[in-house]
Parts: structure tokens; sequence; C-alpha cells
């Protein structure tokens, strides 16, 4: 028997399945200056990523002057959501190798989940247009749980959700919140060099690292050997 039959492999959304900056620019972009401030451009955008919707808005309220009050970045928060669901899929791009990865993973019997802090509001349409949910047994957005990403608790109502053992669970991400977490529920993980991280790779403890997805299926058998 395959041994990754017994496996689940977590991945990450944002800067780990998908490149999604750019249209997360555009609908930030016309939220705030809507508000009246200026732009922002991708670079800018990916220093804000991973850390959910509200926090991305209120960084770039932040770069952009003074901080409003609570109603008001809730208020914006949603507005951009709303824009972002509406067209989230224009520039936006799948990583190289993502499909024929996950096409080997579930020929090969392992189960597959998304663990995202992108809120399903817009987690749902991303993962339509590019035609990505029917691989996936779970997807768990930060408004199902309680203690998002970097918590644990994110993972394990992940494995949860997919009937899966946290003992057999490897994560696949691209920032500290993804490896914090994995670190936090006490399963490996695999980070992605090409993602949204704002350390250096090399110092986000993980598990192992790879530059293409070519290399995803090497390095979780190499895991899944070692353990």
């Amino acid at each position: 028997m395959d041994v990754m039959k017994n496996t689940t492999i977590i991945f990450d959304l944002d800067g780990t399945l998908i490149d999604s900056a750019p249209d997360v620019c555009r609908a930030l972009n016309r939220t705030l200056v809507s508000y009246g401030r200026r732009s922002h451009d991708v670079e800018e955008v990916k220093e804000y990523l991973g850390q959910g919707a509200r926090v991305l808005m209120e960084m770039a309220l932040q770069k952009t002057g003074a901080v409003p009050p609570t109603e008001v970045i809730d208020g914006l928060t949603s507005e951009f959501l709303i824009d972002y669901a509406a067209n989230p899929v224009v520039d936006s791009t799948i990583y190289p190798g993502v499909i024929s990865v996950l096409d080997e993973l579930r020929a090969r019997g392992a189960t597959l989940a998304i663990c995202t802090n992108k809120p399903s509001i817009t987690t749902a349409p991303v993962l339509e247009r590019f035609s990505l949910e029917s691989y996936f047994t779970a997807i768990v957005c930060p408004d199902h749980v309680e203690n998002r990403k970097p918590h644990g608790d994110h993972i394990r109502a992940t494995v949860d959700a997919v009937g899966g053992n946290i003992r057999h669970t490897i994560m696949v991400g691209d920032s500290e919140n993804d490896i914090d977490a994995a670190i936090n529920a006490g399963i490996p993980s695999i980070a992605v060099t090409f993602g949204y991280a704002h350390r250096k790779h090399d110092e986000l403890g993980a598990t192992a690292l790879i530059h293409h997805f070519d290399e995803l299926i090497e390095s979780i058998d190499s895991i899944i050997r070692s353990q």
C-alpha cells in the first residue's frame, strides 16, 4: 500500500497554490481610493498578505495615513471583500506544477485539504474560477474556526474536517503563519520559497524547503520515510 494513503497534506492557498496578489491589490486599491487614500503597488500589498482581510486593510490604512476607528476599518474590509469576490481572478495565476502535483497526490491516495487565512467569501470564488475545489476534501477558512493560523487549532480543525490523523499530516505553505501553525500543531511542514514570506525562508523553521512544485512529491516522501 502506498504510504500516501495514510497521509493528509494540508495546503495554504495564497502564495502557495496561487499568486493572488495582483487581484487582491486591485480590489484593495479601489477601496482605499474611494476612502481618499493612495493606491498601492503589488509589492507593497505582498507585505500585508497572510494574516487575513482585516489585517490587510488595517496595515494599508496605517501605511497611507491615520488609522480610522474600528467600525470604519470593518466597513472598508467588507467593501474590499465584496469587490474582490466579484472579480477574484483577473491576473491571479496558479503556480507552475501545482495541478500535476495535486493529480499525483490524489492518485496515490493522499487526502488533500486547504487551511487558509483567506475568508470563505473570497476563497470559494477563487477556487471555483481555477477549478481547484474538487481536489480538496475540506477547505477551512478563518471564519470557520475560533483560532486561525498561526494557531495550531486551525490545522487541527482541518485534520478533523477530513477525518485524518494529526500524526500523519504535513503542512505546505509559504509564510510564517503556515509554518508557525504547523509547529504549534506538532506536525512537519514544507515551505515554498516563491510566496509571500516576510522572513528569510531558512529562518521559518520548516522541515523542508522547495523552490518549485516539481520538488514537492519527493519532499513529502522523504518526510514520510523519516517518521
